[in-house]
């Protein structure tokens, strides 16, 4: 018997418009700026900047606590600086000796006084001990920073 093979079959098409929508779905993903490692590294480290923020705070809270006379470890008065540096400090606060005693304020806090490891995502950051604000800088190229 003699069979008549013109045309392409069902199944090439349906897997030929199975392939082509894959490939669409990867070009719109790319051109609408929803690329999941994008995305990943972004969340990575704004989660980073919470866990050290929260850490600050942390910090803040247990040196006060500490402190004879319940000093905070940076300086707030109207003429020191809002922002500190944090994973380094030029110079380390130092609670008061007594109730009398006067509170060594620091410049900065390093990420062992915070009891955590330097996140790979962040580069630099600063905290703001009037406002509570943070500026942060990833290490990462294409994540955005925040100022």
């Amino acid at each position: 018997m003699k069979t008549n093979k013109k045309g392409i079959s069902l199944i090439v098409l349906v897997i030929t418009i199975i392939v082509i929508i894959i490939l669409a779905a990867a070009v719109i993903l790319t051109l609408n700026n929803n690329n999941p490692i994008q995305n990943s590294k972004q969340a990575t480290f704004d989660n980073d900047v919470a866990e050290v923020t929260s850490a600050i705070n942390i910090y803040i809270a247990n040196f006060m606590a500490k402190n004879p006379v319940h000093d905070g470890p940076f300086d707030t008065s109207s003429t020191a600086s809002d922002w500190i540096t944090v994973g380094t400090a030029t110079k380390e606060a130092k609670p008061a000796a007594g109730v009398n005693g006067t509170t060594t304020y620091g410049t900065g806090v390093t990420w062992t006084a915070l009891g955590i490891n330097q996140p790979a995502s962040i580069s630099s950051m600063e905290f703001n001990v009037k406002t509570g604000q943070v500026k942060a800088t990833p290490s990462q190229a294409g994540v955005t920073g925040i100022n």
